[in-house]
C-alpha cells in the first residue's frame, strides 16, 4: 500500500499574498503614468510599495536608469520575500518557480558577454534574486571573454549546480561551432528538462506549476516553429531542420513536436494555422488565425503572452487557495507589472505617443469580475 505525502503547506504564505494583491498596480495606475515625464513617473511610484527602491535610485543613478535600477530591485526584493514565506515541500514549489528568473538572469548575462563583453549593460536587465546577487552579476559581467564568464558561472555553480553542469557540458560544442544560440539552447532545455521531471515527482502538489511551465513552453516551440518558417521564406536558410529529438524545441510542453513541425511544413500561412491550431489549445486558434491574416509574429507573441498572464493572474479568484496558484499569481503580476513599467519609462525616455505605449501594455484585472 502507497501512502501519500502530505499537501504542501501554502496556507501563511497564500494568505500574505493575497494581502499584497491591494497594492498591485492597475488600468488606472498607468493611465496615470502615461502622460507624465520621467521625474513625474517616478514622483508617483515613490507613494506606491516601489518607494524604497525610487528613493535609493534618485542618489545613485541619472535620468531613465533611475527607473530601470528602481523596477528591477523592486521585483527581486519582491520575489525573495515571496520565497521566505514558505518552507518544506511549498518552499520547493515555489523555488522551481522562481529557477525561470534564475536562468534567465544566467542567459542574460552570457548573451551580453557573447555580444558586448565588458559594457555592463546587461546588469539592467538581471534581477538580483537566488543565488545570483547584484556583486557576483557585475563580477561576471566585466570579464572580457565569454569563456571567462562561462567560467565563472561553471566554478561557482551559478545560478544553480545543475545548471552551471549544463553550462559546461554545452561549452565544448560551443567552442567548436560558436553557435551562442545552439550554447543558449542546451541550458535552457536542461532546466525544462530538470524542472518537469521535479514537477512530476511532486504528483499533485506540482499539477498546477507543471501546467503553467507547459503552457509556456509550448508557446516558445510555436514560436520557433514559425520564426523558422519565416526564416525560410526570406532566404536565411535554405530548408527547415529534420526534427531528431526535441531538436531546436523544449521539451516539456504537452504538444507532440512532431505535430508542429509538420504544421509548419504547409505550403500556405493558412494551412499552417490550422494545423497548428488543432495541434494545441482552443485560445491558440484565433491568434493564429489573425498571423495567418498578415499579423506579425510580434503581435501573435504578444496576444499569446497577455492570454497568458492574465489567466495566470486569475488564479488569484479560481486557482487552489491553498496551492500554489498563488504564488504562480502574484510572481507573473509582480514580472508583468515590471514589464508595463519599464515601457513606460522608456516611452518617457523616447518621448513616444502614449497611445503607442498603451499598445504594448498588458492590462490584468487585480479584484473578481461580477456579472
Amino acid at each position: 500500500m502507497r501512502l501519500l505525502a502530505p499537501r504542501a503547506d501554502f496556507a501563511y504564505g497564500n494568505a500574505r499574498l493575497r494581502a499584497r494583491k491591494a497594492s498591485l498596480l492597475g488600468r488606472s495606475d498607468y493611465e496615470g503614468l502615461l502622460d507624465k515625464d520621467m521625474d513625474g513617473i517616478l514622483g508617483t511610484l515613490s507613494s506606491t510599495p516601489y518607494g524604497p527602491e525610487v528613493e535609493a535610485a534618485l542618489v545613485r543613478h541619472h535620468g531613465a536608469r533611475r527607473l530601470h535600477e528602481a523596477v528591477r530591485h523592486h521585483l527581486a526584493r519582491s520575489l525573495e520575500e515571496m520565497r521566505s514565506f514558505y518552507g518544506t515541500r511549498a518552499r520547493e514549489l515555489v523555488d522551481l518557480l522562481l529557477s525561470r528568473w534564475d536562468l534567465n538572469n544566467a542567459i542574460t548575462l552570457l548573451r551580453a558577454e557573447a555580444t558586448a563583453p565588458h559594457t555592463g549593460e546587461a546588469l539592467a536587465h538581471v534581477f538580483p534574486m537566488g543565488s545570483l546577487s547584484d556583486a557576483l552579476a557585475r563580477e561576471i559581467s566585466r570579464q572580457n571573454e565569454l569563456a571567462v564568464a562561462v567560467q565563472l558561472l561553471v566554478r561557482w555553480r551559478l545560478p544553480d549546480p545543475e545548471t552551471a553542469r549544463s553550462l559546461r557540458d554545452a561549452w565544448p560544442d560551443y567552442e567548436r561551432t560558436e553557435d551562442f544560440f545552439a550554447l543558449e539552447h542546451a541550458v535552457t532545455a536542461g532546466w525544462a528538462r530538470r524542472t518537469t521531471e521535479a514537477l512530476n515527482a511532486l504528483e499533485q502538489d506540482g499539477e498546477p506549476l507543471r501546467r503553467f511551465f507547459e503552457r509556456e513552453l509550448n508557446e516558445r516551440n510555436l514560436l520557433v516553429a514559425l520564426r523558422l518558417r519565416e526564416a525560410l521564406a526570406r532566404g536565411e536558410t535554405d530548408r527547415l531542420p529534420i526534427l531528431e529529438g526535441h531538436g531546436v524545441y523544449l521539451p516539456g510542453g504537452s504538444i507532440k513536436l512532431s505535430r508542429i513541425d509538420a504544421a509548419i511544413r504547409f505550403p500556405d500561412d493558412e494551412r499552417v494555422a490550422v494545423a497548428l491550431a488543432e495541434a494545441g489549445p482552443e485560445a491558440w486558434r484565433e491568434p493564429l488565425a489573425r498571423w495567418a491574416r498578415g499579423e506579425s509574429l510580434q503581435e501573435l507573441q504578444h496576444d499569446l503572452e497577455a492570454r497568458r498572464i492574465r489567466d495566470a493572474v486569475a488564479l488569484f479568484f479560481r486557482g487552489d487557495p491553498l496551492g500554489v496558484d498563488i504564488p504562480v499569481a502574484y510572481a507573473v503580476a509582480k514580472e508583468t507589472e515590471a514589464r508595463n513599467l519599464r515601457l513606460i519609462g522608456e516611452g518617457a525616455a523616447r518621448g513616444l505617443a502614449p497611445e503607442r505605449v498603451r499598445s504594448r501594455l498588458i492590462f490584468f484585472e487585480t479584484e473578481r469580475q461580477t456579472v
